[in-house]
C-alpha cells in the first residue's frame, strides 16, 4: 500500500497564501481580495477615484516581510554593522527598514522583491545573529494623507508632530490601548503594526478616525507612491 496520496502535490496548491489579518474585515467593507507576496490582501475599494482623494487613507499591509533579530546575550556588537539612524530612528537600506528596539535586538520590515538584499547583508554583517521571521504575528497598516497624523492622534498618545517625529521616526508604544510600533515612512505616510490577534479591532479603530475626517480604505495597488525617504543608513 502506498501512502503518496498524502504528499502534497506540486503546484499553488502546495504552497496556500496566508491570510492577512485585516482581509475578513476589508472584504466586509468591500474589498477585492487578491495574493500579493503569499499573502491574500485588500487590493482594491469600491470608488477607488474617492479614495485617491481622501484626506487620509489605510491601507493592508500585512504581507510585508518582518523580521526580528537577535543578538545573543552578551554580545549585543553582533548587530552594530547594521543599518542605524541614530536613537528612535530607523534606518532606510536596501529597500528595507531597519528599525532598532534594544541594543540587541532589530525588526526588519521589507517588501518581498527586497528581501533577498536583506538576508544578503544580514549574512555578511551579522553572522551571529538569530533571525525570526515575525510576518504573520503582526498586522501592518499604512495611513497616509494630509489629515494622516490628526487620525492617528485619535487613538494613539504617541507624539508625532513633525519635529519630535521626523521621517524615518520608529516608536514603540500604545496603539489603540494595544502594545504596538508606529514608523513614519513618508511625509504623510505611517506604517503601524500591532499584534495580528488585535487586527479586527484595530481596523475598526483606525476606520473610525479616518471615517470621521472623511478618510477611507485602500486597497495595496491603490497606494499612492510615495518618494524614497531621506533617512539612510
Amino acid at each position: 500500500m502506498t501512502l503518496a496520496f498524502l504528499r502534497p502535490s506540486a503546484g499553488p496548491a502546495a504552497d496556500p497564501a496566508a491570510e492577512s489579518p485585516f482581509a475578513e474585515p476589508a472584504a466586509a467593507a468591500g474589498a477585492r481580495i487578491e495574493v500579493r507576496d503569499g499573502w491574500r490582501v485588500a487590493v482594491a475599494f469600491p470608488d477607488s477615484g474617492a479614495a485617491a482623494a481622501a484626506p487620509v487613507r489605510f491601507t493592508d499591509r500585512s504581507h510585508l516581510a518582518k523580521l526580528e533579530l537577535q543578538a545573543g546575550p552578551g554580545a549585543e556588537q553582533a548587530l552594530a554593522a547594521l543599518p542605524a539612524a541614530g536613537r528612535g530612528l530607523a534606518a532606510r537600506a536596501d529597500g528595507a527598514w531597519w528599525c532598532r528596539t534594544t541594543p540587541a535586538r532589530m525588526l526588519v520590515l521589507a517588501e518581498a522583491a527586497a528581501l533577498a538584499g536583506v538576508h544578503e547583508r544580514i549574512a555578511r554583517d551579522a553572522p551571529s545573529a538569530r533571525v525570526l521571521d515575525l510576518s504573520a504575528a503582526f498586522a501592518a497598516l499604512t495611513l497616509d494623507g494630509p489629515l494622516a497624523r490628526e487620525a492617528i492622534a485619535r487613538f494613539c498618545a504617541l507624539d508625532l508632530r513633525p519635529h519630535l517625529a521626523p521621517v524615518g521616526a520608529w516608536r514603540p508604544g500604545s496603539v489603540a490601548r494595544t502594545p504596538g510600533f508606529m514608523l513614519r515612512e513618508g511625509e504623510e505616510r505611517y506604517l503601524l503594526l500591532v499584534g495580528a490577534a488585535y487586527a479586527r479591532y484595530a481596523w475598526t479603530v483606525v476606520a473610525d478616525a479616518a471615517g470621521r475626517l472623511g478618510g477611507r480604505p485602500a486597497g495595496v495597488d491603490e497606494l499612492i507612491a510615495d518618494p524614497e525617504p531621506v533617512v539612510r543608513a
